[in-house]
């Protein structure tokens, strides 16, 4: 098997119960960013996108929606290190110092502003190695059939439609000989077999069933 179709086989297959686990590990550290709104957007860029891969079955809904997200973030971050880089320039000098408090009047701002770049720098990380590499190494079947399915559609539909054709082709079978039966009963009451012919024809007919 050369690389190309280990790849395309790969990715092609569900994802593991490891892949899963990620994703599911990065929806619960979304989630308090979306509780404070922060995440909000992101949020609602991949529940777009997942929704539209869906639909329409392109994983390239996930990759515009992870590079949206990604984006957004980055803004984020940008403006975090801004203000890192100001309340660091200005950490530590008198004319910032407060004698009521004994402490430095920005020294909170500074720490507020170096946590949250660093949430926003783990979020473009997490986002990265724990939403879109796991899916992008399965994107076949995601597109296919989704992110948690476990069961090929298409071998699904193909199982339910072979159903149907075999009953179809029961009942057609069945109506075949209820027909073949009424026109030799036809025959026997208009005179032109006997009761014998007519027995032996309805014997064969049955097994033939």
């Amino acid at each position: 098997m050369s690389i190309f179709q280990k790849e395309s086989w790969v990715t092609n297959q569900p994802l593991s119960s490891s892949d899963q686990s990620k994703i599911l590990i990065f929806s619960l550290l979304l989630a308090p960013s979306v509780v404070f709104g922060v995440g909000a957007i992101p949020a609602l860029f991949i529940i777009f996108g997942i929704f539209m891969l869906k639909k329409n079955e392109d994983f390239s809904h996930i990759e515009t929606a992870v590079k949206n997200s990604k984006a957004y973030i980055s803004l984020l971050l940008f403006g975090c290190i801004i203000a890192t880089i100001y309340f660091g320039s200005t950490y530590g000098n008198p004319d910032h110092y407060s004698e009521y408090s004994g402490t430095w009047i920005n020294q909170n701002d500074f720490i507020v502003s170096l946590i949250f770049t660093g949430i926003a720098l783990t979020y473009i990380i997490l986002i990265s190695f724990l939403f879109f590499k796991p899916l992008n190494s399965h994107r076949g079947w995601v597109e296919a059939n989704g992110i948690f399915s476990s069961k090929n559609k298409s071998s699904i539909i193909n199982s339910k439609s072979s159903d149907v054709d075999i009953i179809k082709g029961e009942k057609l079978k069945q109506y075949s000989v209820a027909d073949e039966l009424t026109k030799w009963a036809k025959l026997k009451e208009d005179g032109h077999i006997s009761e014998e012919e007519f027995s032996e024809a309805r014997t064969k007919l049955l097994k033939r069933n």
